[in-house]
């Protein structure tokens, strides 16, 4: 089948759409993507064809932000991805992410095609996400986004759809619940499960930062902000450590520029200081490095509708270096950490203070938690659970 994928962004680093790519063309599929280019140097591929936009990614911003009120964003790419139908003769379209879908419908309806049909690919709950995000819901940002609106345009996007991918299937009968229309949908999960083959070949990698290892060290790999949680338990780490615990944190991951202030400034607490490694950016290919130094990994997402929708990369990650989890109860991944016995769930700084020394004082517990991680990882992989996605187009 000719398959054409649609995303908004430079495509190159982005893991979930480049291992369902990959996956596609395994199965015998024609692949196209249609992307950005924002004037980089780009990788070239020789099993699917890139086509790119060029753009200037300060524009492309700009026009995102105008998106909900203004149809600029929507009609360029609308433009874009007729044109890409017709040149390389599409047989169906796979666009990632809500707000893509009505542009990938107007672009179908443009090029005048009566049969080709679109998979929507949620790679999150996206009104619940961009009204937590800073860039959407602070000072005069706020005022042009208008990011509540996406909550009353949710369903009129998700219907353009003929098929649904979503990270989990407690978001899938969220959606059907709060949408029973969409039951005649068909909705597919597709976790985002590490790409198992390519991080077994990074396992010969160095970390491209070398840090003293003294203590058990607490890894949070990941965008670093507000509403991610990391900023949440840096104080209470800093309570525990000034109690006499004894560990070492490694943050690995860029800071979001509206949270950095504070971030940096919890930087600062005396004993963290004095016990942490922060690494602002690290190449995916020197994970398994620095996991292997790692004896905790830490998930603590603010509980939301947005982490509630399906198991973030670094908890499959933690998992692959078996590594004990320490999370907090958003829906998808606390029944991932409660059903593998793979970590342990907290709700408040008592309850993260009792597990963590838990963790911290009983080697033999991180070490079969561990392996009872990397066990269910295995298992994830045996029985495909990240390929189902393909029986839409078989």
């Amino acid at each position: 089948m000719r398959i054409g994928i649609v995303v908004d962004n430079e495509f190159d680093n982005d893991h979930r759409v480049q291992k369902q790519v990959n996956q596609l063309v395994k199965a015998k599929h024609d692949v196209f993507v249609i992307c950005f280019d924002f004037g980089r140097k780009y990788k070239k591929y020789d099993t699917f064809k890139v086509t790119r936009i060029s753009i200037n990614q300060n524009l492309k911003n700009g026009l995102v932000l105008l998106s909900t009120r203004f149809s600029f964003y929507e009609k360029l790419w609308a433009k874009n991805i007729s044109n890409f139908i017709t040149t390389n003769d599409l047989e169906a379209i796979h666009c990632h992410d809500l707000y893509l879908s009505k542009a990938s419908k107007k672009g179908i309806e443009r090029s005048n095609s009566t049969t080709l049909k679109l998979t929507l690919d949620l790679h999150e709950n996206y009104p619940a996400a961009i009204n937590t995000y800073n860039w959407a819901t602070k000072g005069w940002r706020r005022l042009i986004v208008n990011p509540k609106k996406w909550y009353d345009l949710e369903f009129e996007y998700l219907n353009y759809a003929d098929a649904i991918i979503t990270l989990s299937d407690w978001f899938s009968s969220d959606l059907i619940s709060r949408f029973p229309a969409l039951k005649e949908k068909e909705f597919i999960t597709h976790p985002n499960l590490l790409d198992l083959p390519s991080f077994k070949t990074f396992e010969k990698n160095k970390p491209e930062i070398q840090f003293s290892k003294k203590n058990i060290t607490l890894i949070y790999f990941g965008v670093v902000a507000q509403r991610r949680g990391i900023m949440q338990i840096m104080p209470w780490l800093e309570k525990m450590l000034k109690d006499g615990f004894l560990f070492h944190l490694l943050i690995i991951g860029p800071v979001d520029k509206a949270d950095s202030n504070h971030f940096y400034s919890l930087l600062k607490l005396p004993k963290l200081n004095k016990n942490t490694t922060y690494i602002d950016w690290a190449n995916i290919a020197s994970l398994p490095a620095y996991l292997k130094q790692a004896d905790i990994g830490l998930a603590p997402f603010e509980v939301n509708a947005q982490h509630d929708s399906g198991v973030a990369n670094k908890l499959y990650q933690y998992m692959y270096g078996a590594i004990p989890i320490l999370a907090t109860a958003c829906k998808a991944q606390k029944e991932l950490i409660q059903e593998s016995e793979c970590g342990f769930i907290y709700s408040d700084f008592e309850s993260f203070e009792k597990k963590l020394k838990s963790l911290l004082t009983n080697k033999e517990l991180r070490s079969k938690m561990g392996k009872n991680g990397y066990t269910k990882l295995n298992q994830l992989y045996k029985s495909k659970t990240d390929e189902r996605f393909l029986n839409i187009y078989s």
